[in-house]
């Protein structure tokens, strides 16, 4: 293994960017919010790291506020390789526990084609849900044009991460009785 690749991942910005794109794929200005660092920065160490080949391009996300945004994803088989050198989080440690698979060559082969093939299933139906939810944020963007965007993301992040719709439902009453 590179003494290249492991500087590059003896960053704590570009593990934690590791981290989130081996749970999902995310866009730079996502990973910035999540990070709390500029998009800039992201995007400076997505490039490095999508130059390494640890993470790599699943689609884009178009947008009506600006030019489309780009999916960004781990790498997993790399990723596992570094998993014994850093703690990145690739799977889920049930899963670890779970099922072996055995069998002959052909009987894995084919275990492997149908799980990928699920998988791309999957990572589709993400693309239109992450598109369903960008254009579901412009929608409320629009209904509340008034709110500062730190107001505006962090009643967007409080909602969908706690489950707290509460800023946001209180925002839309008070627009709606102006």
């Amino acid at each position: 293994m590179s003494t290249d690749l492991l500087d590059l991942i003896d960053n704590d910005i570009r593990r934690r960017i590791l981290s989130i794109l081996s749970i999902r794929p995310s866009y730079t200005f996502e990973l910035a919010r999540s990070l709390g660092s500029s998009q800039q920065l992201v995007a400076k160490h997505i490039k490095l790291l999508e130059d390494s080949g640890l993470v790599y391009k699943v689609g884009k996300i178009e947008s009506d506020e600006g030019p489309p945004r780009i999916l960004y994803k781990a790498n997993y088989p790399l990723l596992s390789l570094l998993q014994f050198i850093e703690s990145i989080s690739v799977f889920d440690k049930e899963e670890e526990e779970g099922e072996t698979f055995r069998g002959t060559l052909q009987d894995l082969i084919s275990q492997l084609k149908e799980i990928d093939g699920r998988i791309r299933v999957l990572e589709g139906n993400l693309k239109e849900l992450i598109s369903a939810k960008q254009r579901i944020l412009l929608a409320i963007n629009d209904l509340l044009p008034d709110t500062d965007t730190p107001l505006f993301y962090r009643m967007i992040t409080e909602a969908l991460e706690n489950g707290n719709f509460e800023l946001l439902f209180e925002a839309l009453r008070n627009r709606s009785v102006e």
